[in-house]
């Protein structure tokens, strides 16, 4: 940004249009070490729109818990099983990336996953499923896992609408999600 090349973003009316969590993501996303950041109010808007996937994703599957009891163990399909496999993958991934501080690196796998696996597929794939009765559970069972898990590999890019989801979810004595555990292997 220069202010003689007139493209200069006011960081806090950019807070106020989109949002400090779209703004934070913009500026790690596509922002190697050792590059000039490209920040454009495009990019921010198009976080801003990833913010709202969040929060409406998680609205879907939050409406679909009522009568869910994350502590009771379901049986699993190899579907399932194949998904939190995946998901395992992930967390490794992103674990290895915040490990060597390429956070840009870390961010682009968790924006890709929610909104092309988690939002586009896993989500669209469970809504039979959680009209049926036989496979309802099973599939609250892993939408209940992958979000809470995306939720804690994506707070430390976007605090606050993590932390606003996190604490409607149906989790006993839950604390602040800044401080729960990083994900570990998931079951």
């Amino acid at each position: 940004m220069s202010k003689s090349k007139g493209n200069v973003i006011d960081p806090l009316g950019v807070i106020d249009l989109y949002g400090a969590d779209a703004l934070r993501m913009a500026l790690v996303i596509g922002t190697a070490p050792g590059n000039d950041p490209i920040i454009s109010e495009d990019k921010i808007r198009a976080y801003r729109n990833f913010s709202n996937k969040i929060w409406n994703a998680s609205r879907f599957v939050l409406m679909n818990l009522t009568d869910f009891n994350p502590n009771k163990k379901v049986k699993l399909t190899a579907h399932d099983k194949k998904i939190l496999s995946q998901l395992n993958h992930l967390v490794n991934d992103v674990t290895k990336e915040m490990e060597q501080f390429a956070f840009h690196r870390a961010s682009e796998k968790l924006y890709h996953y929610f909104w092309h696996t988690f939002a586009d597929k896993i989500i669209e794939q469970s809504k039979p499923r959680l009209q049926n009765n036989l496979e309802k559970a099973q599939a609250q069972y892993l939408l209940f896992t992958i979000l809470t898990t995306l939720l804690k590999m994506l707070h430390p890019f976007m605090p606050f609408v993590t932390e606003a989801i996190y604490q409607m979810l149906p989790i006993k004595n839950k604390r602040l999600l800044m401080i729960e555990k990083w994900p570990q292997k998931i079951k």
